[in-house]
């Protein structure tokens, strides 16, 4: 007799599948590369590696015979890598070269050039206003 059976798909812990590959990326060749030599030199590349991970669930009202009646599940991560320095062997000795994100630098210091033009001219209309922080007013409240 012949009867006819389903095969099941193993279980997948997704949490643990996620730590697997967590754990894969972080590992010392992703931060590290492979030295290369020319001559006496030898360059090792470094970067930086960052993950990142998150999870959530979900649930519902029951209905009148006890079931559940929502659900939810979900989970997501990304991983990114950028170079930071290279290390330089030579015969004279060992140095670490910094590698400047130039776009980086230029982006905070428009951010902070911003942040601080809005706050001047915040103040300035205020106190031309009458509503913003005046010294007399504070040594008024103070008593001096």
């Amino acid at each position: 007799m012949i009867t006819e059976e389903k095969a099941q798909a193993p279980l997948v812990d997704p949490t643990g599948q996620a730590l697997g590959q967590l754990v894969t990326t972080a590992r010392v060749d992703a931060i590290f590369g492979q030295p290369v030599e020319r001559g006496d030199t030898t360059v090792i590349p470094c970067s930086e590696v960052a993950v990142g991970m998150g999870m959530g669930s979900g649930s519902g009202p029951v209905d009148e015979k006890g079931n559940l009646t929502g659900g939810g599940s979900g989970g997501g991560g990304g991983a990114r890598g950028r170079p930071v320095a290279a290390i330089v062997i030579t015969k004279e000795g060992v140095r670490v070269e910094p590698i400047f994100d130039l776009t980086k630098i230029v982006l905070a210091s428009l951010t902070t050039g911003t942040f601080i033009l809005l706050w001047v001219g915040r103040l300035f209309l205020m106190r031309r206003s009458g509503r913003g922080p005046s010294l007399s007013k504070l040594r008024r409240s103070i008593g001096s």
